[in-house]
């Protein structure tokens, strides 16, 4: 537990700062969107290329992406299931039970609880969970706000030119080319290894911040906001339960890919999504679940760190 605490002590300082620096005006919306392309643009995919490239490419990877990614659809039906015999809004609450945020807090969290070397482990459980969201999901998320179906041309080029989605691409192309990048300069110990590590390891502080500032008007939203969260998370901890501790062992991989699955598996739905469906009934409902379940993912996830305990 005191491991924990002083792991999870830089997060909440960074998040409360986030918080006080907003609530104070030096911290405006101009600058949490700079940060957020900044992560979306640069730390984050030079941290996705250097953990996917440091990869030892195996099939029991692509298994593990392909049930994640099928959970994920699970996932939306379940979603879709509950807005209706809950008379949840619809098509809102089947979009937020879709996909997980590990870009913008998943990684961030898991480096700071686990280790910037466990980030690899983490890639590998979000890659399925990646590939749902650039293609399923924002087919979805564009075909609502535009009220037509989205051609596939206009997904695939989305898909093609995202940083986050080529870093992968490029990771994952290096480590099949060189096993863990072995000798090569990015590789560990290589001569860009300090370069990547320091660009790579902004997008946890930067992360932190970003999320305080969303915060900094305190947790709103009641009634329908916390019954999807607190059903979304019921069923996804479940699920992502039977993944990491049932699927995983059986694949041959280690006890930190079963915590990194668990650990996704309780992160709140993606920050993108309000991006796209922002009409003024979703925007609200959006926002008030988004900040109830990062709250209440941070919480969790902290349980089950001091529960678990670290990498062995």
């Amino acid at each position: 537990m005191p491991s924990t605490l002083s792991q999870l002590l830089p997060v909440l300082v960074l998040i409360a700062l986030g918080a006080g620096l907003g609530r104070s005006g030096l911290f405006g919306t101009v600058v949490s969107e700079g940060f957020k392309r900044l992560i979306a643009s640069v730390t984050l995919p030079v941290l996705l290329f250097t953990a996917f490239s440091r990869l030892r490419i195996e099939g029991s990877i692509f298994v593990l992406a392909a049930i994640i990614f099928v959970s994920c659809g699970a996932l939306g039906l379940v979603g879709i299931a509950f807005s209706r015999a809950l008379r949840l809004p619809r098509p809102a609450t089947g979009l937020l039970f879709q996909g997980f945020e590990a870009g913008m807090l998943g990684y961030a969290l898991f480096a700071s609880f686990y280790g910037a070397s466990s980030v690899s482990a983490f890639a590998t459980a979000d890659l399925g969970q990646a590939v749902y969201v650039f293609t399923v999901l924002m087919a979805q998320l564009m075909a609502g706000e535009t009220g037509a179906r989205v051609r596939p041309g206009v997904l695939a080029r989305n898909f093609a030119t995202s940083p986050v989605i080529i870093a992968i691409v490029a990771g994952l192309a290096a480590s099949a080319l060189v096993p863990e990048s072995r000798g090569l300069p990015w590789a560990a110990g290589g001569f860009l290894d300090a370069t990547l590590t320091l660009i790579g390891s902004l997008t946890s502080p930067l992360v932190c911040l970003v999320v305080g500032f969303g915060l900094r008007e305190g947790v709103r939203g009641a009634g329908s906001c916390l019954t999807a969260v607190l059903v979304r998370m019921a069923v996804a901890g479940a699920l992502g339960a039977v993944v990491a501790f049932v699927v995983v062992p059986p694949l041959g991989l280690g006890r930190n890919y079963s915590l990194a699955a668990m650990v996704l598996f309780l992160l709140p739905p993606p920050f993108v999504i309000p991006v796209f469906r922002t009409k003024d009934g979703d925007a609200a409902y959006i926002s008030g679940i988004l900040s109830i379940h990062t709250v209440l993912s941070l919480v969790a996830i902290v349980i089950f760190t001091a529960v678990m305990g670290g990498l062995k």
